[in-house]
């Protein structure tokens, strides 16, 4: 009932709130690393698609980072078949970072997906080329149109960005879900980035403040914590067959803290209703420390945006981010 009610009440606000690219011709590929926060991200994407007319997803990436990319690539499948999008191409990607990398920490259990698999589905078979050639001859497709959203290790970017000099500048845009705003609050390295710094590092030197766009987790966890009660009680009682699924791809991560609060969600939220969510960006030249004991470590120097590499996310709204996920996972009640 509590769910019911405050459907009736948001869905008047999102109708009016909520917005997606202009062009209806934009194209989407999303770059993942098969945790229970990619497939969040993923079904925003698809139900954004199905019933509000966003940009089509027309392919997801796998590389390693929540778990390996083996795993990452069954995980996808997996969450493909919840949303009943087998059509989707699924491009195998990285299973290592280029030079070092970091270990899973299994925040969403050992299988990614918290450690439920009962499910069955039927196999996809994996497109024949690689994640970068098939990020670059997607970009050349549709160049002026492609957005790619990237949050997990940045090893497919960076070598897309090195294959081919050209990559970027087809892009209609990339956004990345990664790394910090070091302050005495954030002082550790961020997951994404930490697991292949040195693509980070290539990412960032080759972007452009008109072309990239950085969330930075310090910045989610610092604006946008929901309550657990709010995830559970009301987000998590839509009764679809995806959000159930949801459900229980959170059961590891879900008791861990006391609030709930996710990057990859956060950063579709920002792709598909930037107007509504974003309240400050900020111009910067960002990079990442590669040695010593602060590797991992991003650096930002906020300046004008002829001067910076990138556009970073610096303060968002929680209230139309709930809008967002609320009315986006409870579209399919109201399609009856």
């Amino acid at each position: 009932m509590v769910a019911l009610i405050y459907f009736v009440i948001l869905i008047t606000v999102f109708e009016s709130t909520h917005s997606v690219p202009s062009s209806s011709k934009l194209k989407l590929v999303i770059d993942q690393d098969g945790g229970a926060d990619d497939a969040m991200a993923i079904f925003m994407a698809l139900l954004n698609e199905k019933y509000y007319k966003g940009p089509k997803l027309i392919a997801l990436t796998t590389t390693h980072g929540n778990v390996g990319e083996e795993q990452v690539f069954n995980n996808t499948q997996r969450i493909l078949a919840v949303a009943n999008r087998r059509d989707i191409p699924i491009y195998r990607g990285s299973n290592k970072a280029l030079i070092k990398g970091s270990e899973p920490d299994h925040y969403f259990g050992y299988d990614g997906l918290g450690d439920n698999n009962t499910d069955t589905f039927k196999s996809i078979r994996a497109q024949r080329e690689p994640a970068v050639v098939g990020l670059i001859e997607l970009s050349k497709k549709y160049s002026g149109s492609l957005v790619i959203v990237a949050f997990g290790s940045l090893t497919n970017i960076a070598l897309a960005l090195r294959s081919d000099p050209m990559f970027l500048s087809r892009l209609s845009h990339l956004y990345i879900g990664a790394g910090n705003i070091y302050s005495e609050n954030y002082k550790e390295p961020e997951f994404n980035a930490y697991m292949d710094v040195e693509s980070y590092h290539i990412v960032a030197n080759e972007s452009t403040p008109d072309k990239v766009t950085i969330i930075p987790f310090s910045q989610i966890l610092t604006y946008q914590k929901i309550s657990k009660e709010w995830r559970v009680k009301v987000l998590g009682s839509i009764d679809t067959k995806i959000m159930q699924a949801q459900n229980r791809f959170e059961q590891k991560s879900l008791p861990v803290d006391d609030y709930w609060c996710l990057l990859d969600p956060a950063v579709m939220g920002i792709v598909l209703n930037e107007a509504s969510i974003v309240t400050e960006s900020r111009y910067s030249n960002n990079s990442i420390i590669l040695t010593g004991d602060q590797r991992g470590i991003n650096t930002n120097d906020f300046t004008t945006k002829d001067k910076a590499n990138a556009r970073v996310i610096y303060e968002v709204s929680k209230e139309p981010f709930k809008q967002l996920l609320y009315n986006l996972f409870s579209a399919e009640l109201g399609s009856d």
